[in-house]
C-alpha cells in the first residue's frame, strides 16, 4: 500500500500541461492547413498538366504500333486515378471551417491522414507500376531507331529515378507530412480536452 501511495503522490505532482490559447492554436492550425492545401493544389495542377500533355500526345501523335497507344492509355488511367485521389484529399481538408466546428474539423483531419496513408501506402506502388508500364510501352516505338547504348542509358536512368523516388524521396515526404498533420491533430485534441 505504501508503494501505491508513493506512486499516487508522484503522479499527482506531475506538472500539468499549460493551457493553450485558442487564438494561437487556431492560427497555427490554419497556417498548417493552408500549407497542406497549397501542396495538394500544386499536385492537382501538376498532374492536370501531365494529363493534358499525355492526352494531347495520345490524340495528335501518330504511332505505327498499338503498343504506344496502350502505353499512353495506361499512363492516362494512372494519372487520372491519382488526380481523383488528390481532389478527394483537398476536399477533405477544405470541407469544414475550423472556427465553426473544431470537432468536425479534427475528424476531417484524421480522415485526411488516413487517405494520405492509403495514397502513399498501397496506391503509390500501383501508380508507379502503371507509370512504368505505360512509359515502357510508349518508348518501345519512340526509342526503336535509337542506338542500343542510348536505350540502355535511358532505361537505367528511369529505373534509378523510380527507385530513388520509391525508397528515399517518398519516405521523406511521408514523414514530413505525417509530422505536420499529427502536430495539427495533437494541438486540436489538446484544445478539445481543455474545454471538456
Amino acid at each position: 500500500m505504501k508503494d501505491f501511495d508513493h506512486l499516487l503522490s508522484v503522479w499527482q505532482e506531475q506538472p500539468k500541461l499549460p493551457k493553450l490559447s485558442v487564438d494561437d492554436v487556431l492560427k497555427q492550425v490554419k497556417k498548417g492547413i493552408n500549407k497542406l492545401g497549397i501542396r495538394v493544389l500544386w499536385s492537382i495542377v501538376s498532374i492536370s498538366v501531365a494529363i493534358a500533355t499525355t492526352a494531347g500526345l495520345t490524340l495528335f501523335a501518330v504511332f505505327e504500333k498499338r503498343l504506344s497507344y496502350i502505353g499512353l492509355f495506361v499512363l492516362l488511367i494512372g494519372m487520372i486515378v491519382y488526380l481523383v485521389l488528390q481532389i478527394g484529399d483537398y476536399r477533405t481538408i477544405a470541407r469544414h471551417d475550423l472556427t465553426l466546428n473544431p470537432g468536425a474539423y479534427l475528424n476531417s483531419l484524421k480522415e485526411y491522414q488516413k487517405r494520405r496513408a492509403y495514397l502513399y501506402g498501397r496506391f503509390y506502388y500501383a501508380f508507379v507500376l502503371m507509370i512504368c508500364v505505360g512509359i515502357s510501352l510508349y518508348t518501345v516505338e519512340v526509342l526503336n531507331n535509337k542506338p542500343l547504348v542510348f536505350r540502355i542509358i535511358y532505361y537505367t536512368l528511369c529505373a534509378a529515378y523510380v527507385l530513388f523516388c520509391t525508397f528515399y524521396l517518398k519516405d521523406k515526404l511521408i514523414q514530413r507530412e505525417e509530422k505536420r498533420v499529427s502536430y495539427l491533430i495533437e494541438r486540436l485534441e489538446r484544445l478539445e480536452e481543455q474545454f471538456e
